[in-house]
């Protein structure tokens, strides 16, 4: 399935646009009511390209990845992780852009396990071929290092 190619440009730049607009001061990390909103329009955004069980993403949001996942859930971490740029269509995770993003992304209190969690898992994907694979298992290991604070949208 190549899904993944639904995650268009523009849909990117309109999400990015909106969690630009939500940040009170750019040198500022949002807060967790920001997170959350972002969490939810990123959701909004890809879901509906993929046939998903709203218990799998309720799952994901809450960082439990423990499941045997379909190809359109690994599809959707890869059109999440495409909109925030944290990887290329092949799936691979890029470490240092993720750890750029992260005072754009994530609130002060998830900061420091975010970092940990992003140098954890930065080679992740190299073990995987199939791309929305890599992702998944890559958002997998970020939850398994999330120290119980990992969300996914």
């Amino acid at each position: 399935m190549k899904h993944w190619k639904l995650c268009s440009s523009a849909v990117l730049a309109i999400v990015l646009q909106i969690i630009l607009v939500l940040l009170p001061d750019p040198g500022r990390a949002m807060t967790m009511d920001q997170f959350l909103s972002s969490l939810d329009m990123i959701r909004n955004g890809c879901a509906p390209k993929f046939k998903l069980d709203m218990e799998d993403l309720n799952r994901l949001r809450v960082g439990d990845f423990n499941m045997q996942p379909s190809q359109d859930l690994m599809c959707y971490t890869k059109c999440v992780s495409l909109m925030a740029g944290t990887v290329n269509k092949k799936g691979e995770f890029n470490a240092a852009k993720a750890l750029a993003q992260l005072p754009h992304l994530v609130p002060t209190e998830m900061m420091e396990v975010s970092r940990r969690s992003v140098e954890a898992c930065r080679d992740t994907h190299k073990g995987f071929k199939e791309s929305c694979e890599r992702v998944f298992q890559t958002a997998k290991c970020l939850a398994d290092n999330g120290e119980g604070k990992f969300m996914w949208p």
